[in-house]
C-alpha cells in the first residue's frame, strides 16, 4: 500500500522539501510507478530526474504522472528522491495546494523471474527542509509565476517528522460510494512530460567591471544551470530579461531595437535569482524554468568571481511539429518562425499569457494558442486539456473565469465568450471520429450555461448591458483599461455582436452532437440580438457601428464582429470594412489580440486585400530584431505574447489556402490566396487527423502551377478551388494542374 505522506508542519512560506527512501531491486529488474506531490516535485531515482509534475490542472482534476524508471534501476540498493517546493499561500496560483508539503509514490517492482514487489510511500521515507534558500516574488511579476530563489550559501537541511496520511483510490477516481471526495482526487496525467532539449552555450554580449551580459541568440523558456566561484560572503545576482531597454534623459525607460547594447543607457532589466557565494565552487540550477533572451550576471569585483560554466536547456511542451511554411518572400518566412517560437514559449503544461510576466492560461488567449497550436500539429492533447481545464472554471452564474487553473478568481465576460468560440473551433480541427465528438458533447452543458448568464443582464432594449466583471475587449491605447468609452455604463457593441456569433458558434455544436431544437433557439436568439444591435447600434451618417449605442465613436473590433457574426453579409459586409479603413471617420485600431478575428472579418468580407496593412505590425516587430512577439504594438510589457502569432494561421488558412469544411478534415477547402501579399510562390504542410496535406504553388509566364497531396487511404474528400472559381475534386492522392492568372 502507498499513502500520501506529509511533512509534519504547516509552512507559511516557501520552501524546498526532499523526501526520500531506499529500496533494493534485483539485476534485470524492472520499475514503474505513479506520482504526484505538493505544491510542485521532481522526482529522482539514483540521481537522475525521471519525471516533473504535477501536471497544473483544475480544483476538480488533480493529475498524477505515471513513469517507467527501468532506465535508472540498478541492482542492489536505489534511491529514490522527490524535491517538493512547496508554495506558500498565494503564491504561484495556478497550481492548487493543502495545508502541508506532501507527495505520493506507488512503485511496482517486477523481479526478472516475474515476481511483483511494491515500493511505495509511507511512515518509512525521510524528510528534510532546506533552509539555505529563500524565495521572493518579483515587483511587477504576477503572483501566477513561481518566486525567484535565494541561496544563502551551502546547503543547510533540517530533518522534519513524516505523517503517513490515506492511500489514493485511482479506480474510484477519489470518490466513494457516498460521492465523497478525497483530500486530492488523482486522474492521470493528459499531456506528456514537458521537454527538456539538450544544453545550450551563451554567448557574451558585453563586460565590465562586476558584471557580464549574456545573449541566447533568441527568447526561450528554459531550464538554466551554472557553476561558480567566489570569496565567501559575496553575493552574485542572476538577472533574467528579455531585451534591452534604452533610458532617455529623465531616467525613463523604453523599447528600440531588442538587442541593441551599443547605447550607455543600455540596460537588462529582469527577474533574479540570488547566490550567496561560500569561497569553493558552487553550482546553482533554478527550480522552474526562466523566461529570457539575456542574462546578466552581477557580481563583487573584488571576490575573485569565477564563471566556470553558464548553460541552458530550452524547456516547453513537446510539440512535434508536422506544420511547415516557407514561400518566396524572407520577411513571411521569419514571420512563420517567430510566430512558431512564440508559441513554444507561451505551451508549457498549460497555454500561458506570456511566460515572463504572467504563466496563466487565459480564455482568449488560449483560444487563439490553440488555433495556431492546430496548424503546427496534429497532437491534439495540449488543446483539449485547455478547452477541459477552462470548462471547470464555471462559475455558479455561468461566466466562466478569465483564467485557469488560478486560485483567484478573475471574470470577464466577453472571455466566456471566447471559450464557446474555442469550443466550436476544437470541434471543427479535432472531431474526426465518435471519441472526439463524445468528449465535446460532454462540454455542452458548460455551453448552455455560459451563454444563458448573458441573459441575465439584457436590457429593456434587448443589448446585453454591463456586468460586475471587467469588461475588457482589446489594450487599444485611448481605452481605459481596454474598454471602450462608455463600456461601463451602457452596453458594448462588441460584447451583443460577439454574443451572436457565439450563439450561432454553439447552434454548430449543438447540430453536430445530436440537440437540434437546443440549436434551433440559439439560432432565434442569435437572430434577435442581431436585430436589436442593427437598430440601435449602426450609424447610418458614418456607415459603421458605435462601440456603445449613444456615443459616435468607432472601432474595427465593431466592423469585424458585425461581420463574423453575420450581422452584415455580402457586398455591404465589404462595403462596411472599405469604410472601416478608408479613414473617414476616426476609428480605433485593432492590437494584434484581435488581429486574427480582423483577419477572419476580411476574409468573410472578400477584403482579404486589407491583409498586408495588418502585417505592417509584424514587420515593425521584425525591424525590431524580436525574436518572439510582443503583447502589443504599443509600448508593450510582454515581448511574448501567444495570441501575437495571427501569421501561422494566415499562411496556413490563406496562403496555401487549407481550411477543414466539415469537423475534423473529413472534408477539406484548398483555395490558396496567390495575390495581395507579392508572393510568386509557397508551399507547405498542414496537419489534420487523418495525416499532413501538402501544397505547393508557383506563379510562372502568367500562369499558376499548383500540387495537393493528400493522405492516401483515408476517407478524407479534398476540393480545389482555383484563382479563377474553377472547382476540382481529388480523385486521387496528388493534384497538379495548372490556370491561367
Amino acid at each position: 500500500m502507498s499513502f500520501w505522506i506529509c511533512a509534519d508542519e504547516k509552512p507559511a512560506v516557501t520552501h524546498f522539501y526532499t523526501f526520500s527512501h531506499e529500496f533494493e531491486a534485483p539485476d534485470g529488474a524492472s520499475l514503474t510507478a505513479f506520482s504526484c506531490g505538493d505544491t510542485r516535485y521532481q522526482l529522482y531515482l539514483n540521481g537522475h530526474l525521471v519525471c516533473e509534475g504535477p501536471c497544473q490542472g483544475s480544483s476538480y482534476v488533480r493529475y498524477y504522472e505515471d513513469s517507467d524508471l527501468t532506465p535508472y534501476l540498478c541492482a542492489g540498493v536505489n534511491r529514490l528522491t522527490a524535491k517538493v517546493m512547496y508554495m506558500q499561500e498565494g503564491s504561484f496560483i495556478s497550481v492548487y495546494r493543502g495545508a502541508r508539503p506532501s507527495f505520493w509514490f506507488d512503485g511496482t517492482l517486477t523481479a526478472p523471474d516475474g515476481s511483483v514487489s511494491r515500493v511505495g510511500t509511507d511512515g518509512s521515507w525521510t524528510c528534510m527542509r532546506d533552509d539555505s534558500t529563500r524565495f521572493h516574488h518579483m515587483p511587477g511579476v504576477h503572483t501566477s509565476v513561481p518566486p525567484c530563489e535565494e541561496v544563502m550559501g551551502d546547503p543547510f537541511l533540517t530533518p522534519v517528522p513524516v505523517v503517513q496520511s490515506y492511500e489514493p483510490d485511482l479506480k474510484g477516481k477519489g470518490y466513494n460510494m457516498f460521492g465523497l471526495g478525497e483530500y486530492y482526487p488523482l486522474s492521470p496525467r493528459p499531456i506528456p512530460q514537458m521537454e527538456t532539449k539538450p544544453q545550450q552555450k551563451l554567448s557574451v554580449v558585453r563586460e565590465g567591471r562586476g558584471w557580464i551580459e549574456l545573449d541566447a541568440g533568441c527568447y526561450t523558456t528554459a531550464k538554466v544551470s551554472l557553476r561558480l566561484s567566489a570569496k565567501s560572503g559575496s553575493v552574485v545576482r542572476v538577472i533574467y530579461s528579455e531585451c534591452y531597454v534604452q533610458f532617455d534623459e529623465q531616467g525613463h525607460p523604453y523599447k528600440a531595437r531588442r538587442d541593441d547594447s551599443s547605447r550607455p543607457s543600455s540596460g537588462l532589466p529582469g527577474v533574479f535569482d540570488t547566490i550567496h557565494t561560500v569561497g569553493h565552487p558552487q553550482t546553482f540550477a533554478p527550480f522552474w524554468y526562466r523566461s529570457f533572451r539575456f542574462i546578466r550576471i552581477e557580481y563583487d569585483p573584488e571576490a575573485d568571481f569565477r564563471l566556470t560554466d553558464i548553460a541552458y536547456a530550452p524547456y516547453a511542451y513537446p510539440l512535434r511539429c508536422t506544420g511547415s511554411f516557407t514561400c518566396s518572400d524572407p520577411r513571411l518566412n521569419e514571420m512563420w518562425e517567430v510566430s512558431r517560437n512564440t508559441v513554444l514559449c507561451c505551451m508549457h503544461e498549460m497555454y500561458v499569457d506570456c511566460p515572463f510576466y504572467e504563466q496563466q492560461q487565459y480564455d482568449m488567449d488560449s483560444c487563439l494558442e490553440m488555433l495556431f497550436t492546430l496548424r503546427l500539429t496534429d497532437d491534439n492533447r495540449m488543446p483539449f486539456k485547455s478547452v477541459t481545464d477552462l470548462a471547470h472554471s464555471q462559475m455558479a452564474d455561468g461566466m466562466l473565469q478569465a483564467n485557469y487553473p488560478s486560485t483567484m478568481v478573475q471574470i470577464i465576460p466577453d472571455f466566456t465568450l471566447f471559450w464557446v468560440l474555442m469550443l466550436r473551433e476544437y470541434q471543427r480541427c479535432c472531431a474526426a471520429d465518435a471519441g472526439e465528438l463524445s468528449r465535446i458533447r460532454a462540454l455542452t452543458g458548460t455551453v448552455d450555461k455560459a451563454l444563458n448568464v448573458f441573459e441575465n443582464y439584457l436590457t429593456e432594449d434587448g443589448l446585453i448591458g454591463p456586468t460586475p466583471y471587467w469588461p475588457f475587449v482589446d489594450w487599444v491605447p485611448t481605452w481605459p483599461v481596454g474598454i471602450p468609452v462608455g463600456g461601463r455604463e451602457e452596453p458594448l457593441t462588441v460584447t451583443c455582436l460577439m454574443y451572436a456569433a457565439a450563439l450561432k458558434a454553439a447552434a454548430e455544436i449543438s447540430d453536430t452532437v445530436g440537440r437540434p431544437e437546443r440549436a434551433a433557439e440559439y439560432r432565434r436568439r442569435a437572430f434577435e440580438m442581431i436585430g436589436r444591435v442593427n437598430e440601435l447600434c449602426y450609424d447610418r451618417e458614418a456607415g459603421l457601428y458605435r462601440n456603445t449605442p449613444s456615443r459616435r465613436d468607432f472601432s474595427q473590433h465593431t466592423t469585424l464582429w458585425a461581420v463574423l457574426s453575420g450581422a452584415v453579409t455580402g457586398d455591404e459586409a465589404g462595403a462596411l470594412v472599405d469604410r472601416t479603413f478608408d479613414g473617414h471617420v476616426p476609428v480605433a485600431v485593432c492590437t494584434f489580440s484581435m488581429n486574427h478575428y480582423l483577419f477572419r472579418a476580411l476574409e468573410k468580407a472578400d477584403r482579404y486585400a486589407y491583409a498586408p496593412r495588418l502585417f505592417e505590425g509584424w514587420q515593425k516587430m521584425l525591424d525590431l530584431h524580436c525574436t518572439t512577439w510582443c503583447e502589443n504594438p504599443d509600448s508593450p510589457r510582454s515581448e511574448c505574447h501567444g495570441w501575437s502569432s495571427a501569421p501561422i494561421y494566415e499562411f496556413s488558412e490563406m496562403v496555401l489556402g487549407v481550411f477543414p469544411a466539415a469537423d475534423g478534415y473529413r472534408k477539406v477547402r484548398i483555395r490558396p490566396y496567390t495575390e495581395g501579399l507579392g508572393l510568386s510562390w509557397a508551399e507547405g504542410t498542414v496537419p489534420t487527423p487523418f495525416g499532413t496535406i501538402g501544397v505547393q504553388w508557383r506563379k510562372h509566364d502568367g500562369k499558376l502551377y499548383l500540387t495537393v497531396s493528400k493522405p492516401s487511404g483515408t476517407p478524407m474528400e479534398v476540393t480545389v478551388i482555383l484563382p479563377n472559381g474553377t472547382e476540382m475534386n481529388m480523385k486521387y492522392d496528388v493534384l497538379t494542374v495548372s490556370c491561367e492568372l
